[in-house]
């Protein structure tokens, strides 16, 4: 595994971890991962772009090594992200978010159109009906057993019990079709996740700002990345139809075959269709 910088800043009350690829002359790009992933989540991509980008790949409060607080929200997480980008001097950085970081950087983009040059969105939960039945509270997670299963989450708490040798043979169970650069971090991800942040992370992804407005708002160019629901993807191709119809320059890349995690699933197309949309002027 690559090993990439290391640094953080403080704002908004905790310490940002990040990791980057470094060169003073190269444009920016900030890679903001989902929900229990960490900036390490982001091997291949990174890897692939590094020639080309000074790739900041931020670990969102609570995950990976940042710092956490009582305060989850994804308009904060949005405020970490400008925050990072000021902190950093980056001069309106590209910005690629995933399912969680996704949302967080349209809305980047609609609070703070100053400061990002374009965004790509893969799989963000753009939902008219809640993600998840009802959002579970911390006893529940304490809980564990059959009220985990309810919600989805008890492969995660069975993840997180395990030594990190079998952690990681978990991971290549799970995933028979990523690539093995893809694994260790995301086992490790899994570790280092502040547990009591999953439930506030659950309800702000359910409460955030309604999409239409927040896509609407948005001046930049946006790359919608979207995958099959049949495979567990979020975004419809109804919700895809209508976000269309609401930004103001943006278009919509399909991946057929894959699921949530789409640049995962189907690498290689993705990032062909991703390149030719960051090589725009």
């Amino acid at each position: 595994m690559t090993e990439w910088n290391k640094d953080q800043v403080y704002a908004n009350g905790i310490t940002i971890h990040y990791y980057r690829t470094g060169g003073d002359k190269k444009p920016s790009i900030l890679l903001l991962h989902g929900i229990t992933d960490s900036g390490q989540c982001w091997p291949r991509v990174a890897a692939d772009l590094e020639g080309v980008y000074d790739v900041i790949m931020t670990d969102a409060r609570g995950h990976g090594h940042s710092g956490t607080s009582k305060d989850f929200s994804i308009a904060l997480l949005a405020d970490d992200a400008a925050a990072v980008i000021r902190a950093l001097g980056l001069e309106k950085p590209l910005v690629w978010g995933h399912s969680m970081g996704a949302i967080t950087a349209s809305t980047l983009a609609a609070m703070y159109p100053d400061l990002v040059r374009a965004i790509i969105l893969e799989d963000p939960p753009l939902r008219d009906e809640p993600l998840f039945q009802s959002t579970p509270d911390k006893a529940l997670f304490q809980a564990g057993g059959e009220q985990q299963e309810q919600y989805g989450w008890q492969w995660l708490f069975e993840l997180r019990a395990l030594p990190r040798e079998e952690r990681i043979a978990r991971g290549f169970a799970l995933n028979p079709n990523w690539a093995k650069e893809e694994i260790i971090p995301w086992a490790d991800s899994k570790a280092e996740l502040n547990i009591d942040i999953l439930e506030p992370a659950l309800a702000a992804i359910a409460d955030a700002a309604p999409w239409r407005e927040v896509i609407s708002r948005i001046e930049c160019p946006i790359l919608l990345i979207t995958g099959d629901p049949e495979q567990h993807a979020i975004v419809t191709p109804e919700i895809a139809q209508e976000a269309a119809q609401l930004w103001k320059h943006g278009e919509v890349l399909h991946m057929s075959g894959a699921g949530h995690n789409i640049h995962r699933d189907r690498y290689d197309e993705t990032m062909a269709s991703v390149r030719d949309f960051l090589s725009r002027p």
